[in-house]
């Protein structure tokens, strides 16, 4: 069978969403949160059992849930994930990969990676790449012929199994997800755009003699 992104991490991915796109950390109670996801309240309480023991949450007393250190729980996420195990196909397609990204015709594809980032940001200032990473069926083939106006590149698509939950946070994945799947991913332009990011998303990473001193 193939996999896909795990209930637990269906649930880091909605908290961290929240506190880090969204503004919001705290849940009234645990079965408020399980209802917003659709899932079962023991489903989410275990999911949350990781996070609240190296101190990214707090479950009151009273039921409340309390997201404190958004980015503990992104990096615990990245560390987690295995993207390599959604993967349902990978082929390559001549031309540039933004190119190749605009010419994704599937009705249910959900953009992610560094592409997801890019239509995030607006524009990329971070560096080229090479690589298209979409959930679900883009509607796209090796033989595919795009008008690029930078002819000879040439782009790898990875195509990956959606979770249920995915389409409910629009036609690109959250940038969080964007960013986690891109700490699975190989290659300096993977790693260009993590540590680029990182600040942004993580802000308590940055120290006065830069991103994770001592």
């Amino acid at each position: 069978m193939l996999a896909m992104l795990s209930k637990t991490q269906q649930v880091w991915r909605h908290l961290t969403w929240g506190a880090i796109e969204q503004g919001q950390r705290r849940w009234p109670s645990i079965t408020a949160l399980a209802a917003d996801l659709g899932m079962g309240v023991s489903t989410v309480h275990r999911a949350l059992a990781h996070p609240a023991e190296i101190g990214a949450l707090q479950i009151r007393p009273a039921g409340g849930v309390r997201l404190v250190d958004p980015g503990r729980l992104l990096i615990l996420w990245a560390g987690y994930r295995r993207l390599s195990r959604d993967i349902i196909e990978r082929f390559e397609v001549a031309g540039s990969a933004p190119t190749v990204e605009r010419s994704i015709t599937g009705s249910t594809a959900v953009l992610g990676g560094f592409g997801a980032v890019v239509a995030h940001y607006r524009g990329n200032r971070i560096a080229d790449y090479e690589t298209l990473l979409v959930y679900g069926n883009p509607n796209l083939s090796p033989s595919l012929h795009v008008n690029d106006p930078d002819p000879g590149r040439v782009t790898e698509v990875i195509v990956a199994r959606p979770d249920p939950l995915l389409a409910r946070y629009g036609r690109v994945t959250p940038l969080v997800q964007a960013w986690v799947d891109l700490f699975c991913l190989p290659g300096w332009q993977a790693a260009r755009f993590v540590h680029h990011l990182l600040p942004s998303l993580v802000p308590d990473a940055i120290t006065e003699h830069g991103v994770l001193s001592a």
